[in-house]
């Protein structure tokens, strides 16, 4: 009988392990699908769009944007867009208005009416934008993604952008720093507004920004940290597919 209850208890045991081991694995599996789910890429569709959204970046809401200041960069063309998408990855926000307008006469739209200056001591964006330097790069076949630049080496920029010359944050003996202000998309065309094919179509605005409080902090245009947030804003807008219409 002694024997008899000690091979009992074993059994028991043996189970009871089995079953908690299981129990144990079972709830990893779960906590890593969900953490798998939490980190995976998600889908944004409306009516007019669908496009990946990568681990990392956020979706602002209306209220978030306004909240965090995430729209300071942005011109009313992307922040008011009756059709527009806003992200964000740390400080970097990536605005995509993909029905909106303009109201100058000027084609292509004007510098003032997809970015903003959001830092004091410059003068209006508009006059500050004659002073900022260009540099455009492929981002497709259709697109191109055009970095501005603050050159401290440019006469009149630190007049007309507020911008502190004399301050080490721009470069000292070993040369000048540019930084980073932000680009945007545009065609062969040219222009801060795409054209686009089909009928009831808005006209599309898309920019790429950091969050600076003033030029000082922006990123310098040859770190390697912002090369790749550049490419993977381009991944993005390289993804989606328009339902009624696209660019020309």
């Amino acid at each position: 009988m002694h024997l008899s209850s000690i091979a009992a208890a074993v059994v028991v045991l043996l189970v009871t392990g089995s079953f908690t081991r299981a129990h144990a694995q079972s709830v990893e599996s779960r906590t890593h699908d969900s953490t798998t789910v939490k980190n995976s890429p998600k889908i944004y569709e409306d009516r007019e769009i669908k496009v990946r959204i990568p681990s990392g970046w956020r979706i602002l809401s209306d209220s978030e944007v306004k909240d965090t200041g995430s729209a300071d960069s942005l011109g009313n063309s992307v922040s008011q867009g009756e059709g527009k998408l806003i992200l964000r990855k740390n400080a970097y926000i990536l605005g995509l208005a993909y029905n909106t307008g303009h109201a100058s006469g000027i084609e292509g739209g004007r510098f003032i009416e997809i970015f903003n200056i959001p830092w004091p001591g410059a003068d209006d964006a508009w006059d500050c934008s004659l002073y900022l330097s260009e540099y455009p790069q492929p981002a497709s076949r259709v697109l191109m993604f055009t970095n501005v630049v603050a050159n401290p080496n440019k006469a009149g920029i630190g007049e007309h952008c507020g911008v502190k010359i004399d301050s080490r944050a721009w470069g000292d003996e070993n040369g000048a720093i540019r930084r980073w202000f932000g680009g945007y998309f545009t065609t062969a065309e040219g222009g801060y507004f795409f054209d686009l094919s089909g009928r009831a179509c808005g006209e599309k605005a898309y920019t790429f920004t950091f969050q600076a409080k003033k030029p000082d902090q922006l990123p310098n245009f040859n770190n390697r940290s912002l090369k790749k947030m550049i490419q993977e804003a381009i991944d993005i807008v390289n993804s989606i597919q328009y339902k009624p219409c696209g660019p020309s």
